[in-house]
């Protein structure tokens, strides 16, 4: 008797274990069928739309830009649903070796004002790059899949990379397929791109007439985007979806990929030329007296002693 209740102690005990471990993957985010990895932090999902407002899960590598659209599953959480709330789409690197947190990646978009915050969405404009150009940059290891991730921003916020929406894509040749996501509304609100503003000839789905819901307040692209290392646990992209590394690897794209490294740049390098002015004027003076110095003293010593000097006089 005693045997038999301590087998059935030991059965419950493993049960609870079982459970346990059941109830930890499943908060950990099941794995998509088909991708071989999961990302603990990835919550909710994203849906791709073309530039006549339609979601699409599959397309070529080399259309530009990479899509027109990227909208979330998931709300923005409080701090980043206000007026200056921003999204930005970025693409990483899956690797074997190492952890989500840790794979390397490039914005794909720049920072993006949106108008929903029940559905944050991220706008590329016709100076952002096809998924090619991630490509080469970031050539596919793990059976040729890429991860989207999504990342938000707001004024005076870190970027937001706690829990991100994410979309597995597998390339194949030159062409890409999504795997697992589900369905998005592309035309739930509207989203403008910071290089709509930034950059002369950029223009967007909604400049075609996708898209509808109310507009978005002015000012686009003024809060702080994807903080340069916070896409993935800690990559940041700033508000003109400016980004470079963090402890998830985010670059920033120098390919004319739309307000990336320093649209104001110019603006800036001159500014800052302007106030050395007066310190290399300085330099360049006392440069010069002290050439005319040394010539003086150089002169002198091969003229030898002058005549009316006490020295002379005294010598004579």
């Amino acid at each position: 008797m005693r045997i038999t209740i301590l087998a059935a102690r030991l059965v419950a005990a493993a049960g609870v274990v079982l459970l346990g471990s059941v109830g930890w993957v499943g908060a950990s985010g099941a794995a998509t069928p088909g991708v071989p990895y999961t990302d603990p932090s990835a919550v909710g999902y994203i849906g791709l739309c073309n530039q006549a407002g339609q979601q699409i899960t599959s397309g070529s590598v080399t259309t530009t830009p990479f899509v027109w659209r990227a909208v979330s599953s998931e709300a923005a959480p409080k701090g980043y649903n206000g007026p200056s709330r921003t999204a930005t789409l970025t693409a990483y690197l899956p690797l074997q070796v190492l952890p989500p947190g840790d794979w390397s990646g490039e914005q794909l978009t720049a920072s993006s004002r949106y108008s929903n915050p029940a559905n944050p969405m991220a706008a590329a404009t016709s100076k952002d790059v096809p998924l090619e150009t991630f490509i080469q940059d970031f050539p596919p290891q793990w059976d040729g899949f890429i991860q989207l991730r999504m990342f938000l921003g707001a004024a005076n916020q870190e970027t937001y990379s706690l829990r991100y929406p994410s979309l597995d894509i597998q390339v194949t040749g030159d062409t890409w397929q999504a795997f697992g996501g589900g369905p998005v509304n592309c035309n739930s609100g509207t989203s403008e791109s910071i290089e709509t503003v930034l950059l002369p000839g950029a223009t967007t789905a909604r400049d075609k007439g996708a898209g509808s819901g109310s507009d978005i307040s002015s000012g686009a692209g003024s809060g702080t985007g994807t903080s340069g290392g916070s896409a993935g646990p800690g990559k940041s992209t700033g508000g003109s979806g400016a980004g470079s590394s963090g402890p998830g690897g985010l670059a920033s794209k120098g390919s004319g990929s739309g307000a990336r490294p320093g649209t104001a740049g110019p603006a800036t390098t001159a500014s800052s030329t302007t106030s050395h002015v007066p310190l290399i004027i300085g330099i360049v003076i006392a440069a010069l007296a002290i050439l005319v110095t040394l010539a003086l003293l150089i002169t002198r010593r091969r003229r030898g002693p002058d005549p009316l000097s006490p020295e002379s006089a005294s010598g004579s």
